[in-house]
């Protein structure tokens, strides 16, 4: 499929820029596919960022019987950004048959610039910085379905709503799970508004336990964990979501919630083992491109100037700020009119202690303005401070999304490819040593009219190694593979010393 994407965007852009002209709108299928062939294998190769084709020795004229240096496939990728090759590959990640259940989760890449940029929260360092956020959509056994750049400065919950719709056009799929990133009423409404169904967590703070809510048992567990179903115990009419509580024998209770969709589409006792399932389809996955897809590398370098939006949003708050501290200042200069003009009349009528009250009570509400109008100068101050909006950059996406693209390409072709595999091996072995015992070993690559034959290298594996690879080659052999309709051998050769 990413071969005809790929020439079909050629051809697209070749009917609405007929005046361009560079290399890739007159590359041939072979050409194309080796050069795709060669960003795609890069992280199995060792290959992050591009200039390691030029400096380390890898496999890959073994692989693909052509190699490549990283001014070669630079170009390409340029070639690639201009084409919009992103979006022309996007389909390619939806499987025949998607499922019923989207799991959404963000990942966020540091990018280091002496440029002002736009800051987020980059986890992974722990600091505020520039960089991206990835947010990728995965299916319920771990194929990735769609993903989207943003700027880190944006949250989750900003844009969620378009991002679902799109894989809603994409996959068909109208159930989402999401960290509690998302968990808010708001955001409830919103999916349930669209007929979506969402499931999410509630925060500790938000119940107090089985009290908070109108729930009945539905499940028992082994361990004595008991499951309950419910709404709120005092009705929130405008409030759309069903709860799912788990106590547990020993520990805290968790708070789970969904929409209508959820419970339509997924049994209550359910909702709890279908949220935890995150962590192996979404955040071990990420660990696992990070360590063999350069899910953390950034390409490009290309930056978009725009309205500084750090800068607005303190503006926007001081603006607020400022209106309530004028509503405040003149709520007080109000007050101290009215009090003003009691005084005068206890003054008038010769009043003791009424008179003494009213004027205490008058240099408080005196005092109370002057903090008030004091408050309201500094802020007025700090507006002035902050100056005209500036300028601050956003990465151009382009270029990452397209290799981003190729990393979820690659994971889920090495996740079809082990569900394959060990259905012909009796002994078990873990993605992570396979792609060490084939990809980080040199051999040979040998083509025939009639079959291609891979000869793998021995020398230094332990018997226990050995005999494992033996058992991969096997399995290899008896999955019948194909190389542009040729089969496709793999055998292991031991070097002289």
């Amino acid at each position: 499929m990413v071969i005809p994407a790929l020439q079909q965007a050629i051809h697209r852009y070749h009917i609405q820029h007929p005046d361009d002209d560079f290399p890739l709108l007159h590359h041939r299928e072979q050409t194309l596919r080796r050069r795709f062939q060669a960003l795609f294998f890069a992280p199995l190769l060792g290959i992050e960022t591009l200039t390691a084709f030029d400096t380390r020795e890898h496999p890959l004229l073994t692989l693909i019987g052509q190699g490549y240096h990283s001014s070669t496939l630079g170009q390409f990728l340029g070639q690639l950004e201009r084409i919009n090759a992103a979006e022309a590959l996007m389909p390619a990640l939806v499987p025949h048959q998607p499922g019923q259940v989207t799991y959404v989760d963000g990942h966020m890449i540091a990018f280091w610039t002496r440029v002002a940029m736009h800051k987020g929260k980059i986890t992974m360092l722990g600091r505020i910085m520039a960089g991206s956020q990835a947010i990728i959509a995965h299916n319920a056994v771990g194929q990735a379905l769609f993903v989207e750049y943003h700027p880190p400065d944006r949250h989750l919950s900003q844009v969620i709503v378009a991002y679902c719709q799109q894989v809603v056009e994409a996959t068909g799929i109208m159930l989402f799970v999401i960290d509690r990133a998302v968990n808010s009423l708001a955001l409830a409404c919103a999916f349930a508004q669209q007929g979506w169904g969402l499931l999410c967590m509630l925060d500790d703070n938000e119940h107090a336990g089985l009290a908070s809510f109108d729930a009945t048992l539905v499940d028992t567990h082994t361990d004595g964990t008991r499951v309950y179903s419910g709404s709120w115990t005092v009705p929130r009419h405008e409030d759309p979501r069903h709860f799912v509580i788990v106590e547990p024998a020993a520990g805290k209770i968790l708070g789970y919630w969904g929409t209508a969709k959820v419970r339509e589409l997924l049994e209550v006792s359910a909702w709890p083992q279908g949220y935890r399932e995150r962590s192996e389809i979404q955040e071990n996955s990420f660990k696992r491109m990070i360590d063999h897809g350069a899910l953390n590398t950034n390409y490009g370098r290309k930056k978009i100037l725009g309205v500084d939006r750090h800068q607005q949003r303190a503006q926007e708050q001081l603006d607020h700020a400022r209106e309530a501290a004028q509503k405040r200042v003149e709520k007080q200069e109000q007050a101290v009119t009215t009090q003003q003009a009691k005084v005068l009349e206890s003054t008038s009528k010769g009043h003791g202690k009424r008179l003494e009250q009213r004027q205490h009570t008058l240099g408080r509400l005196e005092k109370a303005s002057k903090d008030a109008q004091h408050k309201h100068d500094q802020l007025a101050a700090a507006a002035v401070a902050l100056g005209p909006l500036g300028e601050r950059a956003d990465r151009d996406f382009r270029k990452q999304t397209i290799m981003t693209v190729r990393t979820l390409l690659l994971e889920n072709a090495l996740t079809s490819f082990m569900a394959v595999l060990l259905g012909f091996l009796k002994t078990p072995v873990s993605l992570d040593c396979l792609l060490k015992l084939l990809f980080e070993r040199s051999g040979a690559r040998l083509e025939t009219a009639t079959q291609v034959v891979y000869w793998v290298n021995t020398t230094g594996l332990s018997v226990s190694y050995h005999r494992l690879l033996a058992a991969v080659v096997d399995g290899l052999c008896a999955m019948d593979l194909r190389e542009q309709g040729k089969p496709l051998h793999v055998r292991l050769k031991t070097m002289p010393p």
